[in-house]
């Protein structure tokens, strides 16, 4: 893979291209599941591209425009919460991925209305309620998009290389991610999860598909073949927590033009006014970082088993002596690397929270919140009054 000038890091720290995704259950102020309709102000969830609906009329989504900095991401990510907050009168937002305990029987679940020019859209949703079920759809969560400088590549193909490389290194250490982001624990019979989302029991492919990483090419028959034999309707029920987009990728119709990477792994996290800290997004950027100057192999079939062994075993609470190796060696690996590349302050800060959340359970996010259920059973609900407050009356916080 021959860049058109050197890959080098210091490019990178300031350069590229970031949005968020996030997506919230609407609920009443009993915490019960909303079930009017997707709000007017916002105008057509077909047509408004930075507020609209997930699966559910009752699942808002918020997308960032096109950010240069996480920092002025983040002034979107909170431009957008309070323009929500303002605009759902007395609803509130539930602050867990995980969905309330009070939602209505599996077919009252409102599947989103995109009208007649979304038919597409709506028939998807209602083809994924038939075969997962409504309820396994509300789980909500953080979506982190970047893309490199486009100057760095000598042409598409090289971009598309460079990108589908980049998601199946990523792919194969995500345990690293999956533990630490982490923030919504349910215990289910004997087993305690961090995250139930982020869990063999969550959102997942009925019949895993594992694509062919060896080309973009390659790639792109894997999934038409997987479509072919029905095993997903198409690219966008592919559900892995690192994902390619672009042209080809997402339609399989076009040759393959790969403009970003999304990292779908973050939980919603209570314990932060945005629903994440800060710190992490920088965890996310610099682990992209990493994964695009570690060393590419392979990533077969056997790989994929493997690794998703590994993630499944991240979303657990109690974890072997082989995992603990891994996430300690992962975070060498990155410590390293930002010492190397000198990268600035504000990465090694976020490792550095990273790392005291790993060696300290009691700091886990996942940990936190369960705490906080323990003392105050109504904790979700104190936390979706607080955090509309904090947007709507910010003198008061």
């Amino acid at each position: 893979m021959r860049m058109k000038k050197p890959f080098a890091i210091a490019q990178f720290t300031a350069c590229g291209k970031f949005g968020l995704e996030r997506e919230n259950l609407r609920i009443d102020k009993s915490g019960s599941l909303a079930l009017t309709p997707h709000p007017h102000v916002f105008g057509s969830k077909l047509t408004n591209s930075e507020i609209t609906t997930d699966f559910s009329e009752s699942q808002i989504e918020l997308v960032t425009p096109v950010a240069s900095s996480i920092k002025e991401m983040l002034a979107h990510e909170e431009r957008l919460t309070k323009t929500v907050y303002a605009g759902i009168g007395d609803e509130l937002l539930w602050p867990l991925s995980a969905p309330p305990s009070q939602l209505p029987p599996e077919e009252q679940i409102p599947i989103a209305d995109f009208g007649l020019e979304g038919r597409d859209k709506t028939d998807y949703r209602i083809y994924l309620s038939k075969k997962y079920g409504r309820k396994k759809q509300l789980y909500c969560g953080i979506h982190f998009n970047f893309s490199f400088p486009e100057d760095l590549f000598a042409n598409s193909s090289v971009r598309s290389r460079f990108y589908l490389n980049l998601v199946a290194t990523a792919l194969r250490y995500r345990y690293f991610l999956v533990h630490l982001l982490a923030a919504s624990p349910e215990q289910i019979g004997s087993v305690c999860y961090c995250s139930v989302r982020l869990s063999a029991r969550g959102y997942k492919n009925i019949d895993p598909v594992y694509p062919d990483y060896s080309s973009p090419e390659a790639y792109i028959q894997s999934l038409r073949s997987a479509v072919e034999k029905g095993l997903i309707e198409s690219p966008r029920e592919l559900y892995q927590f690192v994902r390619i987009k672009g042209e080809g990728f997402e339609d399989l119709t076009r040759r393959p033009d790969a403009s970003r990477v999304e990292l779908r792994i973050a939980d919603l996290n209570p314990l932060y006014q945005s629903a994440i800290n800060p710190n992490d997004l920088y965890l996310m950027h610099l682990y992209l970082l990493w994964c695009a100057h570690h060393e590419h192999a392979a990533f077969t079939r056997a790989d994929q088993k493997d690794t998703e062994a590994l993630s499944n075993e991240a979303a657990l609470v109690h974890v072997s002596n082989q995992f603990v190796s891994k996430m300690n060696a992962m975070f060498h690996a990155l410590r390293t690397f930002i010492n190397e590349h000198s990268l600035l302050p504000v990465y090694d800060e976020a490792l550095r929270d990273a790392e005291a959340r790993w060696h300290d359970e009691q700091l886990s996010y996942a940990t936190r919140v369960r705490s906080e259920y323990a003392s105050n059973p109504s904790a979700a609900m104190n936390w979706a009054r607080n955090m509309k407050d904090m947007y709507l009356n910010p003198s008061r916080s």
